[in-house]
């Protein structure tokens, strides 16, 4: 049976070198733009592709009310372990490329952890939107987070990492591998990570592919209009309010306020 690193929420976040004090420096960050966009307080938030939803988890305790979604079983079992006997946060297990929740609307939404380029194809992405829209108050904010992508290769495979860490009692070797696709596909590549996890008394191998959008700015702007749900009102860099786009050293986020 071929196991995914998704299935073990804490080695995946160190697997994909997510630090804990990143998460609390981008739920301040996330704050500083709600203040800067919006002319009333945010009291719910929508967080996408959550995860376990440490950021919900941190807003959470803040007082906010929470809600996340993700396809992930797994990952919504360990968001749900990890905030037992925290009021204000709850998940729904959904596709990200359209879905619908019994939920009144929301303040603010999010959509965090670099994961939006997975959506390649322009319907699912404005589906997305639009689901998004849906569930969002006019004038709403919703911030989106990008990894920077550059260097796209047209031949070969190329290898991305090869890397060693441990996760509390657990051993990881990581081997990583853009596989790229065609110019005209717009998908920067197809990331395959493999690891080969050893714990105590056992051994498990895990292989995800994962296909990445190439996305731009002027994209996600172009987008947010045909979704008729958004406008894209602002972009960051690098958690920077005053680092220019052409600085931009690791990722940008994208803001989108709901028309």
């Amino acid at each position: 049976m071929e196991h995914s690193i998704y299935e073990f929420p804490d080695i995946f976040r160190r697997v994909h070198m997510e630090e804990p004090r990143e998460i609390a420096q981008e739920v301040r960050f996330l704050r500083r733009i709600w203040r800067e966009h919006l002319n009333r307080p945010v009291s719910r938030v929508l967080d996408l592709a959550c995860g376990n939803s440490p950021h919900g988890q941190l807003l959470a305790r803040a007082g906010l009310e929470v809600v996340g979604i993700d396809r992930s079983k797994t990952m919504i079992a360990a968001g749900c372990r990890e905030s037992a006997g925290l009021e204000g946060i709850r998940f729904y297990r959904r596709p990200i490329e359209r879905f619908r929740l019994p939920e009144r609307r929301f303040d603010a939404a999010f959509f965090m952890s670099e994961t939006f380029p997975v959506m390649t194809e322009n319907h699912d992405i404005v589906s997305h939107l639009r689901s998004v829209g849906r569930l969002l108050k006019r004038g709403a904010i919703y911030c989106i987070d990008v990894d920077r992508q550059d260097g796209i290769r047209a031949t070969r495979a190329h290898k991305l990492w090869d890397r060693s860490l441990r996760v509390g009692d657990a051993r990881v070797e990581v081997r990583g591998v853009h596989r790229p696709m065609p110019w005209y596909s717009g998908v920067y590549s197809n990331f395959e990570i493999s690891c080969s996890i050893r714990f105590p008394g056992r051994r498990v191998n895990t292989r995800d592919v994962v296909p990445i959008r190439y996305t731009l700015p002027c994209t996600l702007e172009l987008l947010a209009r045909a979704s008729r749900m958004f406008v894209m009102i602002a972009t960051y860099t690098d958690l920077s309010f005053t680092k220019p786009l052409s600085r931009c050293h690791r990722r940008w986020w994208g803001v989108l306020r709901r028309v």
